[in-house]
């Protein structure tokens, strides 16, 4: 080879190095492009369903509600999104993701400004169940854009993605109860919160990635089913056990273990910290362990968390088990999405809704079952049960 010949090679390497670095500098950045927009969409859902619910204790006293009352106007969301979400799948196999996610995120932005102008119980019952309905269908669709944003990044983000989801409800109550506390008119808070959220929705909305075409045979109603019905009832489990956590602890801590009033709040703080860190370790997590070990080991540490609250006799014990419960369950939910999504890779729209189904139904039944077990018999052998409920899934990841 002559001299001429290794310097052309020299700068040929050179010019390769150069531009090939251009190009992964550019594919680096529409990864990151892509993961930031599905942190948005999980955060603007999360920022604005907490933004209204500080301002529930005024329209209870304007409109004079009773606890009740409350609790039967808040029924209609769960409702609502069980409604909405078998259908939104047919929406997620005919729309783009970008236009599915920009619907179902305005109509819930709408919905939730509307809270504001009601005037009575009923009126704002009709309007809780439209939040319920745009809350379940974004759900399906942000994890639906979730995942595709994976699938084109080639690596996990959909735990990160919940973790922001954590992020978003602790932002959205701190910053609505701060703006309840200077005395702003509902309309007004509830207007300007979403109209900035728009905005920020506008800007997000291009960058979706949209997920494969879907294939004509395609389902277009999302009940679970075959393959499904594996991860749809993993999900079950653990959103039961979510809601169950978040609903039920401050009574347990209350009534139960006799916490002092500064405590009693204490418990959903430590179970949605240990989600939300969890969380954001889930990704790493699901990269070096299988599934079903996932679903699995946290299941387990879930129900041992149970098990430690349920014969906790102090507030600090059953903080720890709290603790475990939101550290086990934290990554589950996630993952059983992720595989929704890939038992239906030309439409992951339809797996997402169908394992939704049966996830919100959990989330809906758990607590109301929890209620009836503990007054035929004590709180704490309902958060007994659940523990053993745990075990149940455990026994089902083997299945995946």
């Amino acid at each position: 080879m002559t001299d001429r010949d290794e310097d052309r090679n020299h700068v040929e390497g050179d010019v390769s190095r150069y531009f090939g670095g251009r190009a992964d500098a550019r594919d680096r950045t529409h990864s990151d492009l892509r993961m930031w927009t599905a942190f948005g969409l999980f955060f603007i859902l999360a920022f604005a369903f907490a933004s209204w619910l500080p301002r529930l204790p005024e329209l209870k006293s304007a409109f004079g509600m009773s606890e009740g009352d409350i609790g039967l106007v808040l029924l209609a969301m769960p409702v609502a999104q069980l409604c909405v979400i078998p259908l939104v799948a047919y929406g997620s196999i005919r729309l783009r993701l970008r236009t599915l996610n920009f619907i179902c995120l305005t109509w819930l932005l709408v919905a939730i400004t509307l809270v504001g102008l009601t005037t009575s119980p009923v009126s704002l019952a009709a309007v809780v169940f439209l939040i319920g309905a745009g809350a379940g269908s974004t759900g399906v669709a942000i994890n639906a854009a979730g995942f595709a944003a994976e699938e084109a990044m080639g690596r996990p983000i959909l735990s990160r993605c919940h973790a922001m989801y954590s992020v978003g409800l602790a932002g959205g109550g701190l910053t609505a109860g701060l703006i309840a506390a200077a005395g702003v008119p509902i309309i007004v808070h509830l207007a300007l919160t979403n109209i900035v959220l728009v905005a920020v929705l506008l800007v997000l909305v291009r960058a979706i990635v949209d997920a494969k075409k879907p294939e004509d045979d395609a389902p277009k109603f999302a009940w679970p089913k075959g393959a499904l019905m594996i991860p749809g009832l993993i999900a079950m489990g653990c959103l039961m056990a979510e809601g169950l956590s978040v609903d039920w602890s401050s009574i347990y801590l209350a009534e139960v273990i006799d916490a002092p009033a500064a405590l009693v709040g204490a418990g959903v703080a430590a179970f949605s910290g240990a989600m939300a860190v969890m969380r954001f370790a889930g990704d790493w997590i699901s990269e070096r362990l299988s599934p079903h070990l996932i679903v699995g080991g946290g299941a387990v540490l879930s129900a041992a968390g149970y098990a430690v609250t349920a014969t906790a006799s102090n507030a600090p014990t059953a903080f720890v088990g709290l603790i475990l419960v939101g550290f086990g369950l934290a990554p589950i939910v996630p993952l059983a999405f992720r595989i929704a999504g890939k038992l239906s890779p030309n439409a992951p729209g339809v797996g997402v809704a169908a394992v939704s189904t049966l996830g919100y139904a959990g989330f809906l039944l758990g607590p109301p079952l929890v209620g009836l077990v503990a007054e035929a018999s004590s709180l704490r052998w309902s958060l007994g049960a659940v523990a053993g409920f745990l075990v149940l899934v455990a026994l089902l990841s083997r299945r995946l």
